[in-house]
């Protein structure tokens, strides 16, 4: 009896040994897991990074970004060509990573694979539309030379009259290709009727044309050859747009005047709304803070990179001349219909851009329901439109679209035009 004691309790302390050095055992690997997991999160090298989106299995979109550590806290600056976009909303915990657009509702999520390598999720405005990338450290060049490439003397620069979805009456419109090209790497952009398609970047190899462009917002990808001195291509936005392109090279071609295209319909001479602020406060042309003064409406969206870059004209433009007698209302469309919502989109662009004109809360982000709101206009075509009103509340232009920085020269000629027009307007006395 007494050596079957001994032996049961033997039996007993070893099972308990051994359980307990599991435990030790798993401890460990947790702590040495965890330990890794750090350690890669914390390791991701600083410098030139490629992403890749992967529209489908044959086409990727480019751009290039800058990873940069700021103490223990990481930025992200996405680059097209001369354009910068610094996302500082940039979490990291232990293998995943989390990057944020200051301004649109965007963000990526990726699992950090190592050092070097990171594999994940673009989203946008909810998880409902995504997009797979990957993202690698040390890649330069936007689009990867072909195999045994060598130069050759085609060069695209200059201007292109362009037609997108020729051959499709419903889909169909033109636009201005821009182009500049030195060596195989190519920047541009395309000018429509109704905005640009921003700062656009790529090469020439061959005589195949690549370009893309990522603004936070949208993901452009152009694709084309040259032939018989004729560019033709397939356009994507996404995973969601795609359509054929056709240019060729004419310095003659114009779009139609922009001024021209938004006007007041037959029977109103003034423009009229209330819509409330971002304090739920009702706002209308007719309070007394516009009385008397120049006033510039402009018929944006939160969730337009157009917009964007004519909120930072117009911010500048209302700096300088606030004091002189001009006042600018933003009439916000949102995709939300939610007020809160479409209330902290507004306040991210004002913050951004540093804004102190007003910001109203105008409605659902459809151009029908817009022209509904505002029916003394023939149409809302565009986002942006931009009213301008002299000091007698007459309305002096309504400008469709917006040229912006990735336009060059044709930016530059409107905002000279824009600021001398507004001086003009200002310097004149209000009539009796």
């Amino acid at each position: 009896m007494k050596a079957n004691y001994f032996l049961t309790t033997f039996a007993i302390m070893k099972k308990i040994l051994y359980i307990f050095f599991i435990l030790v055992i798993v401890s460990c690997s947790n702590d040495s897991n965890n330990q890794t997991q750090n350690t890669v999160a914390s390791s991701l090298v600083e410098g030139s990074w490629l992403l890749e989106f992967k529209l489908s299995e044959k086409n990727i979109a480019p751009v290039n970004f800058n990873l940069i550590k700021v103490d223990s806290n990481y930025q992200v600056e996405f680059s097209n060509a001369d354009e910068k976009i610094l996302a500082k909303r940039v979490s990291v915990s232990e293998d995943n990573i989390t990057i944020h657009d200051p301004i649109f509702n965007t963000w990526f999520e990726g699992k950090i694979i190592n050092s070097t390598s990171i594999k994940g999720k673009w989203f946008k405005d909810g998880k409902d539309y995504e997009i797979p990338f990957t993202a690698t450290h040390g890649v330069t060049s936007r689009f990867k030379k072909p195999n045994n490439y060598k130069k050759t003397d085609v060069n695209i620069s200059g201007k292109w009259e362009v037609d997108f979805s020729k051959n499709n009456p419903d889909d169909h419109y033109k636009a201005i290709g821009q182009f500049e090209q030195v060596d195989d790497y190519v920047t541009g952009t395309f000018m429509t009727e109704t905005g640009d398609y921003r700062f656009l970047e790529g090469n020439m190899y061959k005589n195949n044309l690549y370009l893309s462009c990522y603004d936070g917002s949208h993901l452009f990808l152009f694709k084309a050859t040259l032939v018989n001195e004729k560019l033709t291509g397939v356009f994507w936005s996404g995973t969601h747009w795609e359509e054929p392109w056709v240019a060729e090279k004419n310095d003659d071609f114009e779009l139609t005047n922009p001024d021209s295209l938004t006007y007041l319909k037959e029977g109103f001479d003034e423009l009229a709304f209330t819509f409330p602020n971002t304090d739920g406060e009702d706002v209308s042309l007719t309070d007394d803070k516009y009385k008397g003064k120049v006033v510039i409406v402009n018929i944006m969206g939160p969730w337009c990179p157009n917009c964007k870059d004519e909120t930072a004209y117009l911010s500048n433009l209302y700096d300088n001349n606030r004091e002189k007698g001009l006042e600018i209302i933003a009439l916000s469309f949102d995709k939300s219909e939610d007020f809160d919502v479409a209330r902290d989109n507004i306040l991210k662009i004002k913050s951004f851009f540093n804004v102190e004109y007003d910001f109203l809360i105008a409605g659902k982000a459809n151009k029908i329901a817009a022209a509904k709101s505002l029916p003394m206009l023939n149409h809302v075509m565009s986002y942006p439109t931009t009213i301008f009103i002299d000091r007698n509340g007459k309305i002096r232009k309504i400008r469709t679209g917006f040229y912006g920085p990735g336009t060059g020269s044709y930016y530059t000629r409107y905002s000279e035009e824009t600021n001398d027009f507004i001086a003009k307007m200002l310097a004149e006395e209000i009539e009796n």
